[in-house]
């Protein structure tokens, strides 16, 4: 039993670990989706500076090539931080069944422990 207890508290670090990651990961795509809408407020500010400015006007087309290059970048990240976020929140669930499961072997034998018991 004591093996079975064991298991069962390795279990539940390795689930508390794996939430830990996956709250890791969700904090990544916010930062990462905030540097996209900060990303699209600056070029829109450099926009409407260039419509003021005709020096300003002659670089806009450069720079919107970057940042679109960059927010390009910035949309690849996060689709494969949310990928990531996906396959962890797989091996929660999966952690998470494999807890129930040691939780129902260890209370079945505590039962047919008492059963034996009982028939003594």
């Amino acid at each position: 039993m004591n093996g079975l207890d064991q298991l069962l508290r390795l279990q539940k670090w390795t689930l508390d670990e794996k939430r830990r990651q996956a709250a890791d990961l969700t904090a990544l795509i916010e930062r990462l989706q905030s540097d996209i809408a900060k990303l699209d407020d600056e070029v829109a500010r450099e926009i409407e500076i260039a419509r003021g400015d005709l020096e300003a006007s002659r670089h806009l087309p450069p720079y919107r090539e970057m940042m679109a290059k960059r927010r390009e970048r910035l949309e690849q990240s996060v689709a494969d931080v949310a990928l990531e976020l996906e396959r962890m929140r797989d091996e929660i669930a999966e952690a998470f069944s494999d807890i129930k499961k040691t939780e129902q072997t260890i209370q079945n034998r505590q039962e047919r422990r008492r059963q034996a018991i009982a028939r003594r």
